[in-house]
């Protein structure tokens, strides 16, 4: 095990995961069987890729027919030279350590070439170009780049062993296109790939829009090459396993609200419960939970205030329109799902002012839209900003009746929250479909006059086809197969995307369902009603939440 990467007390926080873990090891089986493929995952930032990485790199030492590597871009893109060698070195270092010994004997080419692995045909040539070239006045980085690239089918040859490349921070790769004579990184690295079919790609980012761009811009050079997976937080049931590794005497009304509070992000979990074992209570219940999340978020000494406040400041110090873009994430603290007019009328700008500040919120990852409407990626986030940018932060001893005032108000904002499921967004929907357990309903929640008891399903995922073409926010299955399409938005829903859903029921042969927030218009419920498709609004979805419970 690469103790040195990943200690044990790290992987024993290791948690759920299930199905990514499923997932990559398949893409592992397919590769020794000659099926490489590549695989983009994306997700908020400190939501666990790199947990998810090094997991299944860990669980794949032990083959003797694939060999895992890891490389992290963030601290080897500094130069085109520099990438090259430790590209190279990384990769080498891996294939014949298994993580274990000291890696920088393979990070520079001097050092390959009075090394052992010189007998590797793959090493010796690669490191005897590299050397040929950094003798050059003006060395053609292209070309170093590119041989970097080629490396790891050049060693999968020499050593007849399959190669898994998990390549964290990935878009720190188009560092490289700002050197002369490099051009565009992500051509050179598809051009190796295609000529690749012992090497396996995947990479990882906290960059969302970066990453995305990369993977689904047309323009871009890696445009539909790599499979995407999206890391979504924690569901209820994960975020109660984490938290019980983290904490002792924990009551369900804790661990649900500790689930609430943190959104099932992991690290917003592991901060809350760290907390809670400073304060030292005996038994750790809701109020507590609160009073912790409250601590951490908006004190100094606190995990997720300091987390938040790199964030803010990190994403904000370098552009241009500072003031707008602090008035922008101040209004939609306070209120969110707002169109662009709105915000162009509050902020006192002109609409296409207002887009292009709100473009940029949208590439560093602080801000999102769907449907025309605005609103925070992260919560948890939004809160802090709702309430630091105007001075409501507390000492790391509070005053008791400072402490009771935003206990209330953070009840209250909860409260006003689970009158739309919570959060009601699509991960707290699948949850909710996944308590299903032969409850008693009236068929008028669905539309349909058939259903009369909830169906118990043995998992309830999102779903993408290995070919990306087709994709569903939550298949539900056991007995029986459901279809679903989750629209938690201002819009309502239209004939074409209650088309599109029964499309995608045929082709899995399941039972569509489609639940929409502002519900439906008359010709998408007309062609639901022909066609049998079960169809929910905000109103049904509140009444099955009361049905199945807490």
């Amino acid at each position: 095990m690469p103790s040195l990467f990943y200690p044990p007390s790290l992987r024993q926080l290791f948690t759920n995961r299930h199905k990514e873990l499923d997932f990559l090891q398949q893409v592992a089986d397919d590769l020794v069987v000659g099926r490489r493929r590549f695989v983009a995952i994306f997700g908020l930032r400190r939501i666990g890729k790199t947990m998810l990485l090094l997991e299944q790199l860990t669980r794949l030492l032990s083959s003797d027919e694939i060999v895992p590597v890891y490389i992290n871009c963030e601290d080897i893109c500094s130069s085109p030279e520099i990438f090259s060698q430790r590209y190279v070195g990384m990769t080498l270092f891996w294939a014949l350590t298994r993580g274990e010994g000291d890696m920088d004997a393979f990070l520079t080419t001097p050092r390959l070439l009075r090394g052992s692995a010189m007998s590797v045909p793959a090493v010796s040539q690669t490191a005897a170009s590299f050397a040929s070239e950094f003798a050059q006045s003006q060395p053609d980085t292209a070309l170093i780049v590119k041989q970097a690239f080629d490396f790891p089918q050049r060693l999968a040859q020499n050593l007849n062993k399959k190669i898994i490349l998990f390549i964290d921070e990935f878009p720190e790769i188009t560092v490289l296109s700002h050197y002369p004579r490099i051009g565009d990184p992500l051509k050179l690295l598809r051009a190796s790939l295609i000529a690749q079919p012992d090497v396996a790609v995947v990479c990882a980012g906290s960059a969302i829009h970066a990453m995305k761009a990369m993977f689904t811009e047309h323009s871009s050079s890696l445009f539909l090459q790599f499979e995407m997976l999206s890391l979504a937080p924690f569901t209820r049931e994960g975020t109660l396993q984490l938290s019980n590794k983290l904490l002792d005497n924990l009551s369900p009304l804790a661990a649900r609200q500790i689930h609430r509070l943190s959104f099932g992000h992991p690290f917003y979990v592991t901060a809350i419960a760290q907390r809670l074992r400073r304060l030292a209570t005996a038994t750790v219940d809701a109020d507590t939970v609160r009073q912790a999340f409250i601590l951490e978020t908006l004190s100094s000494d606190g995990q997720i205030y300091n987390y938040c406040r790199y964030l803010y400041d990190v994403s904000l110090h370098k552009a241009r329109g500072y003031g707008i873009l602090k008035a922008i994430l101040q209004l939609l603290a306070e209120e969110e799902n707002l169109p662009l007019s709105e915000i162009a009328r509050r902020i006192q700008k002109s609409p296409s002012a207002t887009r292009g500040y709100l473009r940029w919120l949208q590439e560093v990852d602080l801000v999102s839209e769907e449907a025309k409407l605005y609103f925070y990626l992260d919560p948890v986030l939004r809160y802090w900003v709702a309430h630091v940018t105007k001075g409501v932060e507390i000492g790391i001893m509070p005053r008791q009746e400072e402490l009771l005032g935003l206990l209330k108000e953070l009840e209250e904002k909860y409260q006003s929250l689970s009158a739309e499921l919570g959060v009601a967004k699509e991960s707290e929907i699948r949850e909710l479909i996944s308590r299903f357990n032969g409850q008693e309903v009236d068929g008028s929640l669905f539309h349909h006059k058939d259903i009369t008891n909830l169906p118990l399903f043995r998992q309830v995922t999102p779903y993408r086809s290995a070919n990306g073409q087709l994709e569903v926010d939550a298949l539900a299955e056991d007995d029986e197969r459901w279809v679903i399409e989750i629209k938690w938005r201002g819009k309502m829903a239209g004939l074409k995307e209650m088309k599109r859903l029964l499309a995608a029921a045929q082709t899995l042969s399941g039972r569509p369902w489609f639940i929409s927030k502002a519900g439906f218009t008359s010709d998408a419920t007309d062609f639901a009603r022909r066609e049998g498709i079960l169809w929910s609004n905000q109103k049904d979805m509140e009444q099955l939440a009361k049905i199945i419970g807490d």
